[in-house]
């Protein structure tokens, strides 16, 4: 795609769970999360993979994420200002996370220059932020100011739902995104937590009983329950080392509850697959109404 000079430029983060090709394709600079191991820090997709955590993990390995550090903002923001008027960053949700926090930091430290820079609090995570930050770039490209642009995804991220399915609680817990006693439960009666963002917040939606596939098909069924009011362009699976017979049968129960334009599997990151664990899915997309 041949991309003219645009007086709004995108940034985002690796977290957003977009494919690298498609986010070049839009023209969006991305900052990389940084993934912290016993054997040093990495780079999060780039020196790091969602299957590296997994296995370091699996094997008594211990992992923690943190987004970049105020400077490394800064680097990024005063780059893409000599090449646009305005920059917009899109940032996974404040509350789960330091980078708009950072990000805010980066621009105090610009001067002036700063008030060019506009930090945009996604209050989503992967690829349910990833529906603003294609949204974000497409409205710049169709040359549309900051403004309008910030205005459309106020709107927009109201209307995004981001919800995954966990194999089981062990990640979770591990992270402190659930109690003690609800990994222990989901441990003795093969129960699997389904986690959804509200307000902000990753919070344990609800629970299903039963094998996992089994679980895998109702979770899609109930994620797709209102499909009456849900946006049919556009929707993402997005999974943590989940099985090629595993994710054909997700897709295969999408397409048959509710027929998208365009079904887009994705790869969820070092970072957000460290947190949720292997065999996370979600199904996310864009609802019409609230």
């Amino acid at each position: 795609m041949a991309l003219e000079k645009k007086k709004v430029g995108i940034l985002t983060e690796c977290v957003c769970d977009l494919p690298k090709s498609t986010l070049r394709n839009w023209g969006v600079d991305i900052l990389y999360f940084l993934v912290e191991t016993e054997s040093g820090v990495f780079t999060d997709t780039d020196e790091i993979t969602a299957e590296n955590v997994i296995d370091h993990m699996e094997n008594g390995g211990k992992t923690e994420s943190a987004p970049p550090p105020p400077e490394v903002y800064r680097k990024s923001f005063e780059k893409n200002l000599r090449r646009y008027d305005e920059v917009i960053h899109v940032a996974i949700s404040s509350h789960i996370s330091h980078s708009c926090e950072n990000a805010e930091k980066a621009v105090k430290l610009m001067g002036d220059n700063g008030k060019r820079v506009h930090i945009f609090d996604s209050e989503h995570l992967s690829t349910g932020m990833g529906f603003l930050v294609l949204r974000a770039a497409e409205l710049a490209n169709q040359g549309c100011t900051a403004d309008k642009i910030l205005s459309e995804l106020e709107d927009l991220k109201a209307r995004v739902y981001t919800s995954f399915l966990a194999k089981n609680a062990d990640y979770l817990y591990r992270n402190g995104l659930v109690p003690s006693y609800v990994k222990k439960l989901c441990t003795a009666l093969n129960i699997h937590p389904v986690l959804a963002m509200k307000n902000g917040d990753l919070k344990l939606k609800t629970i299903i009983i039963g094998s996992y596939e089994s679980a895998c098909r109702y979770y899609v069924r109930q994620t797709l329950k209102g499909k009456n009011n849900i946006d049919k362009r556009s929707a993402f699976v997005t999974h943590s080392s989940c099985s090629i017979k595993m994710l054909k049968a997700i897709t295969e129960e999408v397409n048959n509850y509710c027929k998208f334009d365009k079904l887009t599997v994705t790869d969820a990151s070092a970072t957000i697959s460290s947190n949720c664990g292997p065999g996370t899915f979600g199904v996310l997309f864009v609802r019409k109404d609230m």
